[in-house]
């Protein structure tokens, strides 16, 4: 496993002593003709242990494609590998301009005007030489700036396993390996090994996995249930934060770069508070219709109830359906095959309780999740939904009652019809 930070720290010199640089000429970036990897969806990590093995020092880059967290699609990703650990990930091949970059991500004291100039001041009073000797420049801006070499490695590791998070398990593309030998002159610290960072990523896409019922996408952007944590018993250091953050109205992944979190521990905290009926989730269509694996089919008379109803858990990230004839449900709904379908009980021409017999009539249906609205809150009716194996949720009556029936209905969703199957 990974040696901690705090052992990391505390031998600095051995550190930077650790490669070998007697002799080292750093020459042009060149492709290895044998380092070439095509990969589909879970391939990448065991395709990346076995050709890295043979490889000693120089950039993984990758071309994605279906990497549906990725923030630009079309960017390349760069592993750099020295003598076969990892030093470094990004966009952007290792520089001194990409390391600030991801210090400054995870560290806000050098978001600062004054950290920022001293950081150029650093860079301005070096030559470009100099500049490609990023462990001696790194020596500078600790000193300056007070910084922990912990909490640089702290910082480096967290970018990896943020990309690692993004790109090695979903996607699919093609990937080259580019030998650049000046990396052993470049890297600021000795690298983390391969088979470490992916077990630990591994470890990370099961608490992923976890939060996906509430954590579509962390594009999706919160939404306060003001009313819902204004009746709540919570601290009010706790209310002012989530106030403060779901105002800016910025995605998770905006909000984990503002607050400098590591993204998961992000995700955790809008999780608790989406199960508590704090927040929602507003996913856009475009985002949404990468992550929907469950389709909502709604029956109703009511247009504007529908329309309403689909604005709202479309919103969550739900592919819905919509439609308002009874008669020619069915239909809709076999050619659909939806995750789950709900209705409304009182509807002309066919109630509820008679399309429910239609829909159980065909095999294909028979075992799918159905819920019953309406505007009756009665004991008879639950108990009728209870007698015909569906859940039961009450429209709202009035302007009040939304919040809540909004509550009741992600949890409904999050409950039979999770978005990750």
């Amino acid at each position: 496993m990974l040696r901690s930070y705090r052992s990391l720290s505390r031998n600095k010199k051995k550190q930077f002593n650790t490669i070998d640089t007697t002799n080292v000429t750093p020459p042009i970036m060149t492709n290895v003709d044998l380092s070439h990897l095509t990969f589909s969806s879970r391939e990448l990590p065991s395709q990346l242990i076995s050709r890295t093995k043979e490889l000693s020092t120089g950039y993984w880059q990758f071309k994605l494609t279906d990497a549906p967290e990725a923030g630009d699609p079309q960017a390349s990703w760069y592993l750099a590998i020295v003598q076969g650990r990892v030093v470094f990930s990004g966009t952007q091949p290792l520089s001194w301009q990409s390391l600030c970059q991801t210090l400054q991500r995870y560290l806000p004291s050098l978001r600062t005007a004054s950290a920022k100039q001293t950081l150029k001041e650093i860079e301005k009073d070096l030559s470009t030489q100099e500049l490609k000797m990023l462990s001696q420049i790194l020596l500078k801006a600790e000193k300056a700036l007070s910084l922990q070499r912990q909490e640089v490695v702290k910082a480096i590791h967290l970018q990896i396993l943020s990309d690692l998070d993004t790109y090695l398990f979903d996607a699919s593309g093609k990937g080259r390996y580019l030998v650049n030998n000046s990396l052993v002159l470049q890297t600021p610290f000795s690298g983390f090994k391969l088979e470490d960072l992916i077990f630990q990523a591994q470890a990370r896409q099961e608490e992923w996995r976890n939060l996906r019922r509430y954590i579509a996408s962390m594009q999706g952007i919160p939404i306060l249930n003001t009313e819902a944590l204004t009746s709540a018993n919570v601290a009010p250091e706790q209310r002012q934060l989530i106030e403060k953050l779901t105002n800016l109205g910025k995605p998770l992944n905006s909000l984990a770069q503002i607050t400098a979190k590591d993204p998961l521990e992000t995700a955790k905290m809008f999780a608790k508070l989406i199960e508590r009926g704090f927040v929602t989730l507003q996913i856009p269509p475009e985002i949404a219709s990468k992550f929907a694996t469950s389709e909502v089919f709604i029956i109703d008379d009511s247009p504007i109830f529908l329309q309403k109803f689909q604005a709202v858990v479309s919103k969550w990230g739900y592919r819905v359906n919509a439609w308002n004839d009874p008669a020619t449900a069915i239909e809709k709904i076999m050619q659909a095959n939806p995750s789950i379908i709900f209705m409304d009980i009182n509807m002309p021409g066919m109630s509820g309780f008679d399309l429910i017999k239609e829909i159980r009539r065909q095999q294909q249906l028979a075992n799918i999740h159905l819920v019953m609205l309406t505007a009756e809150n009665s004991l008879s009716n639950q108990w009728r939904a209870k007698w015909g194996n569906c859940k039961f949720i009450a429209k709202p009556r009035s302007q009040e009652e939304i919040a809540n029936f909004q509550v009741e209905l992600r949890q409904l969703l999050q409950e039979i019809a999770p978005l990750y199957q």
